[in-house]
């Protein structure tokens, strides 16, 4: 790929825009001819005697003149649009492009085209005519043979450097409007390269200058045969009207409601001028005599009114989508260029015609009218910058998962584990478990009586933390997919591109199939129930009373002779182990009646605290076997989204 920096213009009917940007580093700047205004008013003054001279000062040395001196001028303005089917116009287009440069070179601008990639931006419907006509000219001009570039690529180009929007959404179905002083082009884009394009190289911002002209005609009786005499009227129709439009248009995007006046130089004012009356009269405008004149010659620029602007602009939208067969549905993103677009009516049409559906949204550049010729400058540093960025995301992922999706995975997941597990044993096994196990303590009764207490209110508590999990655990996923895409965007922004508008796809279903405490013994009691069968006198006389059905008090009472019996009952616990094994054995201890001290006894606060704790992993198993899915889910998901955006890097690479 050539290393030369870029040098690119969009030559258009009402300014002509000039950008360059290095081969290597996406950073493109208009250039700026040192009157500090954005491009170069397309326009040519041709004096007699003199060389002719190009852009504001064409516009200002005209404008300045005394009558007697234009009589010896000719200012040409407007001609791009017939550039190829009018030899006056393909002649002025030469001339003005060559004046331009000329201008750089004395001005020692660094734009020289022989050191250059140079790059013309043409319109998508524009057909090989033009094209061919456009190449000629520039040559002509001493550009060289430039690249044409399709401007509604630029345009798109120029916002995914200004991150905009993100790389995926680039490669959706795009519409671009261009709507700008003498075209209104239409382009649909999927994966970057047009696949349709229209418009109507007739309508575009000149109509609007008419139109303004003849306001300022209706409200200044006599300009028109004034400018008849003086020959004036070209110069009054396609400057001075159209900086009134300008004007007119920035106010009411503004505000609507309000009204605006405008001093035309020393032909007149245009006075109170409202959103309303502006309205009615491109409803059914009407080509100016003196605008028809401008047109005479051109094939295929003949006008016939009235004519309704707003329609017209809508028709051509319309019918294009229509033919094209592309169905509003197919379109995510729609860019406004084109110093037109800034009509408050063309972002109202486009919404009523295209309303806006899942993720649609119109973007549109405070400049719109430079961004075509930034974006074209752009082109070939973009592609080696998302080049580096493709390969720079593919080194990186494994430590980003690692060092930056991994922390705020275990660090959320804690902090829930934490705060459910702290509020179920606050709530559930402190208001609810151990009560009923000092009960027991207190009281005495079976181990199998207290074994189904405890069991009914483990089942009466698994819906209510069922319930507080299915509150929590949305919250925990909300988390994870806000600060995973925060970390996201941060680490795509640092290689300036912008995070997918994609949702996470992180869920956690609720299985009533599998309890919460499924795993969790009864607390205490089996506990329990192992170390009376375990110990066989280790529990001391209580192990050998449970088996005797008495109070275990009396044995205690009878001193060494109830120590005694003791001992011959445990051998007897032996021998029934041993005949009946332990469980059979467990089931009839389990029906033994419990006096308190016993009960107290064997249930002492070291059990219940080991219930606790038993609660407590139990629940953390639980909340762990829950979240493993989880880990691996988002993990997968943003390799999923950095390949995707690989591959969607890829592909711009390519245009």
């Amino acid at each position: 790929m050539t290393k030369l920096s870029v040098l690119s213009v969009d030559f258009g009917t009402t300014k002509t825009y000039f950008s360059k940007c290095p081969a290597d580093d996406p950073s493109p700047v208009s250039i700026d001819f040192g009157d500090g205004r954005d491009g170069v008013p397309s326009a040519i003054l041709y004096r007699e005697g003199k060389d002719p001279i190009a852009g504001q000062t064409a516009l200002d040395e005209y404008g300045e003149a005394p009558e007697a001196e234009r009589k010896a001028m000719k200012l040409m303005v407007n001609f791009k649009p017939d550039l190829g089917r009018s030899p006056e116009a393909g002649k002025a287009a030469e001339d003005f492009l060559s004046c331009v440069l000329a201008d750089a070179r004395k001005q020692n601008l660094d734009m020289e085209p022989s050191s250059r990639q140079v790059l013309f931006g043409v319109p998508s419907e524009a057909d090989e005519e033009y094209r061919t006509a456009l190449k000629d000219t520039a040559r002509r001009a001493g550009f060289g043979v430039p690249t044409l570039v399709d401007e509604p690529k630029g345009a798109l180009l120029f916002h995914l450097q200004q991150r905009d929007i993100s790389v995926d959404r680039a490669l959706e179905g795009v519409l671009v409007a261009d709507f700008g002083g003498g075209t209104c082009d239409f382009a649909f884009l999927e994966g970057g390269e047009v696949l349709h394009s229209w418009g109507d190289m007739l309508l575009g911002g000149r109509l609007f200058d008419d139109l303004f002209f003849q306001w300022l005609l209706d409200q200044n009786p006599g300009l028109g045969e004034r400018l008849r005499r003086s020959g004036d009227a070209y110069f009054v129709l396609s400057h001075l009207c159209r900086e009134a439009k300008e004007f007119f248009s920035r106010s009411m995007a503004r505000d609507r409601t309000a009204s605006v006046s405008k001093v035309c130089a020393s032909w007149g004012k245009l006075t109170d001028l409202t959103w309303e009356e502006f309205v009615e009269r491109g409803r059914t405008y009407t080509p100016s005599s003196f605008f028809r004149a401008m047109l005479q010659g051109v094939p295929g620029n003949e006008l016939e009114g009235p004519l309704d602007l707003f329609g017209w602009f809508r028709r051509t939208l319309a019918q294009g989508l229509k033919e094209k067969n592309i169905a509003p549905g197919r379109i995510s993103l729609v860019i406004l260029a084109g110093g037109s677009s800034l009509w408050p009516f063309v972002a109202d049409i486009l919404n009523e015609e295209i309303p806006p559906g899942k993720g649609t949204f119109i973007v549109r550049s405070d400049r719109p009218y430079a961004v075509i010729s930034m974006g074209i400058a752009l082109l070939p540093a973009l592609k080696k910058k998302f080049a580096r960025t493709r390969r720079r995301l593919k080194e990186e992922l494994p430590a980003f998962l690692e060092e930056e999706i991994a922390p705020i995975l275990e660090r959320r997941c804690e902090t829930v584990k934490k705060k459910f597990v702290s509020w179920a044993v606050a709530s559930y096994f402190t208001g609810e478990i151990r009560p009923l196990l000092e009960n027991f303590r207190k009281n005495g009764g079976t181990l199998s009586s207290l074994r189904s207490t405890l069991k009914a209110r483990i089942n009466a508590g698994e819906p209510l933390l069922r319930a507080n999990l299915e509150k929590n655990l949305p919250l925990l996923l909300s988390g994870l997919r806000e600060e995973t895409k925060e970390l996201m965007s941060r680490w795509f922004a640092a290689h300036g591109i912008v995070l997918p508008a994609k949702e996470f796809a992180l869920t956690m279903e609720m299985n009533s199939t599998v309890t919460i405490l499924s795993r969790l013994k009864t607390p205490g009691v089996d506990d329990l129930l192992d170390v009376v069968t375990r110990v066989l006198g280790g529990i001391i006389t209580a192990g050998t009373a449970l088996l005797c059905g008495g109070t275990g008090t009396a044995l205690i009472a009878a001193g060494p002779v109830g120590l005694a019996v003791g001992g011959v009952l445990g051998l007897a616990i032996s021998w029934l182990i041993a005949r009946y094994g332990k469980e059979k054995v467990k089931l009839m201890t389990e029906e033994i009646e419990l006096p308190p001290w016993i009960a107290s006894f064997l249930l002492d606060e070291g059990r219940i605290h080991s219930a606790e704790k038993e609660l407590k992993a139990a629940l953390e198993n639980h909340l762990e076997a829950r979240l493993c899915p989880v880990r691996k889910e988002l993990e997968e998901h943003v390799r999923s989204l950095v390949l995707d955006e690989m591959a969607a890097l890829s592909e711009v690479s390519g245009f």
